[in-house]
């Protein structure tokens, strides 16, 4: 086995030349006292963690001088003597103890005792006792799970904001303070909140949930929720974590964003590039509707008011009454859709608390390239000319990051031919992501199909902007898709100027400076629904 360690050493009495002018043939000193060396160890119980490292301090004294310290403990492997003769030369009267030990990682058992033996010149010894235990907390504790950055409650007779958060700690956590204030009247004017701040107790283990209901006053409000966690060694700033909620009290607003969620576990909420939850379009004061494919019977789904958390909006069926929408994540059952392979158009009314599921099937939804074959020779290299000299080459598209010569080709989906697929697309955390969803041309650029993105930095919506096609030989044209999409708003005849295709999708890549987590992922494109999501490939 390896053993790392270090020993620093100093001699407070003697100088290095003195040492090396002592007389190397004089092997015999002369007692002082004739008593016993003395060590005055820094503590007597070092507490450290396994893989980590034990330091051993101490002063040592012994007027007749010392001669050799010796570093004992079998049970982690360390049988270490400090030769002070050999190392100066002579034998030291005072001696600085400060010697570095690494504890295995693999070390089994919690608490050791290393002996450490002082011998002067006459063979006198003086042997202590160093308690080691690997009881020690090195890590802060850290948030599994809290509220986003800003959440809105809605004003109730009662009102309350939902509180959830789970914290956890490599050891314990001790302790967790709730803190509540009102800065309405600005962050500089906060106000106290009765009955904050307040303290939650650990109970014992590594691993603290917390799910409480906070009844705040019933008018508009602005509070800052600041919660902070604490391990055992919370006097040292290190070893405690902190997130700042600012908590919106208001009444029903009409907001700008809504997003469908189709997940129930908050990491998988979180663990996406973009595109979950998806977002809804907004129809109307206070009326939002979403087109959903369901893969899977049985797929359960909500409306959210925040995109990184099921509360404190989450709008569903009341469990008191179905065919009223609650808001509260606790209080509601999610929508469940019950048809396989089967598309969802889903309409909801915050306001009055309404809600419509219609089901349709994928043969009768609309996409600007369902005519033509993906994959096959269907795309005319030049454009005219539809008889039997024009010039077909293979049809696809995928992601492009610079021109057509690195499309990324998609896989169209075997059951649904509305989706397509981009597998073991590897990131890493940091990257810029560069792309719009283009076709591949043998000559270079050429706007055959392509879809851009309504935010560059937080992709949502991937609208066609693409061509409008002809009917030829080879397919039908795509005027279907136009007429479903803007119903009749669109002249076709001017979709081809770019400024005029601009006044309905704005021309945005997908342009993500920084991405926030690495792997290998997976894009999904709906040419349907105009929604895609880059997902944690499992």
């Amino acid at each position: 086995m390896k053993l790392f360690s270090v020993c620093r050493t100093t001699g407070l009495c003697l100088s290095a030349l003195a040492a090396l002018s002592a007389c190397s043939n004089d092997n015999e000193w002369k007692d002082v006292d004739g008593g016993s060396p003395a060590l005055a160890l820094t503590t007597s119980h070092a507490r450290t963690e396994a893989g980590r490292s034990v330091n051993i301090t101490g002063k040592v004294t012994d007027n007749d001088g010392i001669a050799a310290i010796d570093l004992v403990c079998h049970d982690i492997n360390l049988n270490k003597r400090i030769d002070i003769i050999e190392i100066y030369g002579e034998p030291l009267k005072e001696y600085d103890l400060d010697y570095v030990f690494k504890i295995q990682e693999n070390q089994v058992g919690e608490s050791f005792n290393i002996d450490i033996t002082i011998t002067d010149i006459g063979g006198r010894k003086e042997t202590q006792t160093l308690l080691v235990t690997l009881d020690a907390d090195w890590s802060a504790p850290y948030f599994t799970t809290s509220p986003d950055a800003e959440v809105i409650v809605l004003i109730k007779d009662q009102t309350v904001f939902n509180l959830k958060f789970g914290v956890a700690d490599n050891r314990v956590v001790d302790y967790v303070d709730i803190d509540l204030v009102d800065i309405t009247d600005g962050e500089d004017a906060p106000k106290p909140v009765e009955g904050y701040p307040r303290r939650v107790e650990g109970n014992g283990t590594a691993k603290l949930d917390f799910s409480e209901k906070l009844t705040l006053p019933s008018k508009e409000a602005n509070l800052r929720a600041t919660v902070t966690a604490y391990d055992r060694e919370a006097n040292e700033p290190a070893h405690s974590a902190t997130f700042t909620s600012i908590v919106k009290v208001q009444a029903l607003q009409d907001m700008e964003k809504m997003w469908l969620c189709d997940v129930k576990d908050e990491a998988d909420l979180n663990s996406d590039i973009f595109g979950v939850p998806i977002i809804c379009d907004h129809i109307g004061e206070y009326k939002y509707q979403v087109r959903y494919y369901n893969e899977t019977a049985g797929t359960e789904v909500s409306l959210l008011g925040q995109k990184g958390s099921f509360g404190p909006l989450c709008f569903a069926p009341s469990k008191e009454n179905a065919s009223v929408l609650g808001d509260n994540p606790d209080e509601v059952n999610w929508i469940k859709l019950d048809k396989a392979n089967t598309y969802y158009l889903l309409t909801f009314d915050t306001f009055n608390g309404s809600y419509t599921v219609e089901d349709y099937s994928i043969d009768s939804a609309i996409d600007p390239v369902m005519h033509m074959h993906f994959g096959g020779d269907d795309l005319n290299t030049w454009w005219g000319g539809w008889d039997t000299d024009a010039w077909w080459q293979e049809f696809y598209f995928g992601p492009m990051s610079g021109g057509p010569d690195d499309v990324m080709k998609m896989t169209q989906d075997a059951k649904n031919p509305h989706l397509y697929i981009y597998e073991d697309w590897k990131l890493s955390k940091g990257d810029n992501l560069h792309f719009v969803i283009h076709n591949w041309h043998s000559h270079g650029w050429w706007n055959f199909v392509a879809w851009r993105v309504d935010d560059s930095a937080d992709p949502s919506k991937f609208m066609y902007y693409g061509n409008v096609h002809p009917d030829n030989p080879h397919y039908t044209g795509n005027a279907d898709y136009f007429q479903w999409k803007y119903n009749g708003a669109v002249d076709l005849d001017k979709w081809g100027d770019e400024a005029y295709r601009k006044e309905f999708v704005p021309d945005n890549w997908v342009n993500m400076e920084s991405i926030e987590r690495g792997g290998t992922f997976k894009l999904i494109f709906d040419a349907h629904t105009e929604r895609a999501r880059l997902v944690p490939q499992n």
